[in-house]
């Protein structure tokens, strides 16, 4: 499998995109710069994405993406998530007040296909042969991860979450993993905020890593704070272990 990174960060300042990647150059989980990111062409092209939690920092350009890329030739866009997260994005959203329900609004008068549809996920989804299951994490808005599954190799993304179980546990069961995808948020100084708000710092990610069965999988790190930045940097070169990778905008890793 390959990951591209489009967004890697915790929130929005010039140069910082938030949370997005693209798959096998074929899905995007979440959509935090997924219009920021592309050109408007490039725009057209997104049929698929997966969403970890309805929080605006990795849905807000779902709104721009589909404006942006109206056309009778465009395929329809499709949210993959919880039933859950689907139906939050869709009342608080797109709900004709903050912006269209774009479900209720046909490519064109002839085709009977409409701009974006969601689609809650029943046990798993399959795009292009890789079979992707949410998994429950601790963050507040229904938060899930996700586990990625080509067969051959096995990719595990958390989302935003603070301490958690099952997803530890679906990366311990996995025969083939090749990559972990998480988060760290905050300096350990603010380990309660942390706590309290659902995400990592890195002591705390480092303590939770225990807790997966392979200990030479590659970790690859997101979601730092832009306000936070030099302090975070500074204790993640400290403290991380060099399997634990800090990503960068445009960064893109192949799995095999």
């Amino acid at each position: 499998m390959r990951v591209k990174v489009i967004g890697s960060h915790g929130g929005t300042a010039p140069g910082y995109r938030t949370s997005c990647y693209l798959v096998n150059n074929r899905f995007y989980i979440d959509a935090g710069s997924v219009a920021s990111a592309l050109s408007p062409k490039q725009q057209m092209a997104v049929t698929d994405i997966l969403i970890t939690h309805p929080h605006i920092d990795h849905i807000k350009d779902l709104c721009f993406l589909i404006e942006n890329s109206f056309h009778p030739d465009r395929q329809e866009l499709r949210i993959h998530s919880t039933a859950e997260i689907i139906n939050d994005i869709h009342t608080h959203l797109f709900n004709n007040v903050l912006w269209p329900d774009f479900t209720k609004i046909p490519i064109d008068s002839k085709s009977g296909r409409f701009l974006m549809k969601f689609c809650p996920i029943e046990g798993s989804v399959s795009i292009d042969g890789v079979k992707i299951e949410p998994i429950k994490v601790n963050h507040p808005g229904n938060a899930v991860g996700y586990l990625l599954d080509a067969g051959n190799e096995q990719i595990v993304f958390s989302g935003d979450t603070g301490p958690t179980e099952k997803l530890w546990q679906k990366a311990s069961d996995c025969a083939n993993l090749r990559a972990i995808f998480t988060e760290i948020s905050f300096p350990s100084n603010m380990e309660a905020l942390a706590k309290a708000a659902g995400h990592f710092t890195t002591r705390q990610l480092l303590d939770e890593l225990a807790k997966v069965r392979q200990k030479d999988i590659p970790v690859y790190i997101a979601h730092f704070k832009p306000q936070f930045l030099e302090e975070l940097m500074n204790e993640f070169h400290r403290m991380a272990p060099e399997r634990v990778i800090l990503m960068h905008q445009e960064d893109e890793y192949i799995f095999e």
